[in-house]
């Protein structure tokens, strides 16, 4: 709308009028903003009750898993001889004797030259046949150095590579299979020439086994007295699950044993995460919180809790959570106390899955934790049911606002139009009465 001017001759602040009318006019929409602010803070703060429902499941959802009391760990005797991985699946104690250590083969040239940079070979050719396949032949050119020929090997990227090395009596050329094992092992297929020097050469009737520096050779060891050899000397499922990474000859015993450890780990983070519970449900009671008195946020403090308290009839010997020392305080706050879950774990894990999980027909106590825990949070559970009425509040009040500021500025145009109106006739009545004025004294 084109902005209006009053003329002001009258002596009258239309506009003081007008931002006061408006003021008044306003407040159904101050109003409908201050409920709109009130709505999105209380969908904001069941927004923040979910997530830490969602991370009070998470430990509680893992406890009542089977793999909460079948995890296993294995552990060897002495790291030194052979260290340990992996996850394994069956429990018990496993004699490792080692007696010989994967190898890779190493050879070295018989030739020796003065530096790395002499002829090595004029012509001929070198490959290499590697478990029982033959590298494609590298063609020597005249005047091949060692250096050039130890890089024309190494580029192939075959399963050999090559060095030079001088022990003393010259330098020479150093083939390494890159793997360990005899199957990687390696024959050398050597024509190279020289007819300025001596040409490249290694030892006579050269193989994996035979005329070199280091031999090529499996990993040979026991468990529980069964033979066993390997390529490798990382070795995988010959204890089921575990890895075994062999170091060096020796004996050592492997044992595969529960693994409490994770089963620890999350019932400390139920604690945490009940304590978090509790903490924002202390805040939220304050007269100034948001929730303060929703039935939502006490009915997920009073199942929790009271869920965590239940006697459970599961046919163990625990059949309190504070036995094994789950407790909630005087305060209301949730206290591990690991003295008294170490003994239950050490003395009677069984007594403790029962305790937790249940048994055939009875629920765990922490089956209930979960059940209570869905009926806040679940798919169809309290907490999306009232932020979908929240959701549908919001809407409306947006669509009540809209109308609003519809209103007001409908409001605002029409009253504009009215003192403008009322301006220019009050400015019209006070010119005409100052003519009159001015007639009547030339008349009289």
């Amino acid at each position: 709308m084109a902005a209006v001017t009053f003329s002001g001759a009258n002596g009258i602040d239309w506009n003081t009028i007008l931002n006061a009318v408006m003021a008044q006019e306003s407040q159904p929409l101050t109003n409908l903003q201050n409920q709109q602010v009130n709505t999105q803070n209380k969908d904001a703060a069941f927004t923040s009750l979910a997530g830490i429902i969602t991370n009070l499941q998470t430990p509680t959802t893992a406890l009542t898993s089977l793999d909460a009391f079948s995890a296993l760990t294995a552990t060897s005797s002495d790291t030194s001889v052979a260290a340990i991985s992996g996850a394994p699946g069956i429990a018990g104690e496993y004699d490792l004797s080692i007696t010989d250590l994967a190898k890779g083969q190493t050879t070295s040239s018989a030739t020796g030259y003065a530096a790395a940079t002499n002829t090595a070979a004029d012509g001929g050719s070198i490959s290499f046949t590697i478990g029982g396949q033959t590298t494609q032949a590298i063609t020597i050119s005249a005047g091949t150095t060692l250096t050039q020929l130890k890089d024309q090997i190494n580029s192939q990227n075959s399963g050999v590579s090559a060095s030079i090395v001088n022990d003393g009596t010259g330098y020479k050329l150093v083939i390494s299979s890159r793997q360990t094992g005899l199957s990687n092992g390696f024959t050398i297929n050597n024509s190279l020439t020289n007819s300025t020097g001596t040409a490249l050469a290694f030892a006579v009737g050269q193989s994996p086994t035979s005329g070199n520096a280091q031999n090529a050779q499996n990993a040979a060891f026991t468990v529980n007295g069964l033979g066993i050899t390997s390529a490798s000397n990382t070795v995988k499922d010959a204890i089921p699950g575990v890895t075994l990474n062999l170091l060096k000859a020796g004996d050592i015993k492997v044992t595969v044993a529960s693994d409490y450890s994770s089963l620890k780990d999350n019932i400390k983070t139920l604690v945490t995460q009940y304590n978090s519970l509790r903490k924002f449900y202390n805040q939220q009671q304050q007269s100034n919180g948001v929730l303060h008195g929703d039935p939502v946020l006490r009915q997920a403090m009073t199942d929790t809790k009271n869920a965590l308290l239940a006697k459970n009839e599961n046919g163990g010997r625990y059949h309190y959570l504070a036995e094994i020392g789950l407790a909630v305080t005087s305060t209301g706050d949730l206290k591990l106390d690991e003295s008294k879950l170490d003994t239950a774990i050490n003395s009677s894990p069984a007594d403790l899955q029962a305790l937790f999980q249940g048994t055939v027909g009875v629920g765990g106590a922490l089956d209930g934790l979960k059940d209570a825990l869905a009926n806040v949070d679940g798919t169809a559970g309290l907490i999306k049911n009232t932020r979908k009425i929240v959701d549908t509040t919001l809407k409306g009040l947006q669509n009540k606002i809209d109308d609003q500021k519809t209103r007001l500025d409908q409001k605002r145009a029409s009253l504009l139009k009215l003192y403008a109106a009322t301006d220019a006739a009050m400015s019209t009545l006070s010119s005409a009465t100052t003519s009159l004025q001015n007639l009547s004294k030339q008349t009289f």
